[in-house]
């Protein structure tokens, strides 16, 4: 099974123990889980959660709301060194529309900042850190798990380019090299939207955080940025 398949059944799982536990409702257990961010703490934190108990999970997803902390580490992989992050530099058609991309595991922005570096033959390469502080003021999209929705959102700004939506940040699944087949046989016409979900369920996927708007970037804060040479992956 695939890290991002395993934390979305623990997701489940935990927020079905929370629901059962408070009495509430799936859909208001679902609410708060997004809005305190809990699905990407239990992503971040997976290599720890996988290991104990349900009950040692659900105490992690308690303290996690008991906090009320709005805030995530992102972390941007690249080749190049800048100051100033730019949103006209982004490459257009992609997964969730022109932006800035980054993620919450550190060890996927260094793989994607060294493969940037052999296509752009670059002998260093970068993973900026930043703090991303959510406010009610942003507009956000969460997909917390591969779906139609998903797929079609993804279709729609690879199909049209530019911005196909009015999110300031948006939060989910990434069309790497272990989706982008069946993605471009959807898009293409070839699959359905039930058999591209289907054969999407078997794949290992990543997470990315984009940023879309001036307003978006005004609640990212960098905090370092370390370098590499080559040969240090």
């Amino acid at each position: 099974m695939s890290v991002r398949k395993d934390c979305e059944m623990l997701s489940i799982e935990t927020m079905e123990a929370y629901a059962k536990k408070y009495s509430i409702s799936g859909d208001e257990a679902a609410r708060l889980f997004h809005e305190k961010q809990v699905f990407e703490k239990i992503l971040i934190q997976y290599e720890y959660l996988h290991q104990v108990s349900q009950q040692e999970a659900l105490e992690f997803v308690e303290k996690v709301i008991k906090e009320e902390a709005r805030d995530l580490i992102v972390y941007h992989g690249s080749c190049y060194d800048f100051e100033k992050i730019d949103l006209n530099m982004s490459h257009n058609r992609r997964d969730f529309g022109k932006g800035f991309y980054t993620t919450l595991l550190q060890s996927q922005s260094k793989e994607w900042a060294y493969r940037l570096s052999l296509r752009e033959k670059k002998n260093d390469y970068y993973v900026y850190e930043y703090i991303f502080e959510e406010s009610p003021e942003l507009k956000v999209k969460r997909f917390d798990t591969l779906n139609e929705e998903w797929l079609e959102f993804i279709k729609t700004n690879r199909s049209k380019g530019g911005i196909q939506h009015d999110y300031d940040v948006v939060i989910g699944p990434v069309a790497d090299d272990n989706t982008m087949e069946t993605v471009q046989l959807y898009i293409a016409n070839i699959l359905t939207v039930q058999e591209a979900v289907e054969r999407l369920r078997y794949n290992n996927v990543n997470n990315q955080v984009s940023f879309h708007t001036l307003k978006a970037l005004q609640y990212l804060t960098l905090v370092r940025r370390n370098s590499y040479a080559r040969n240090d992956i």
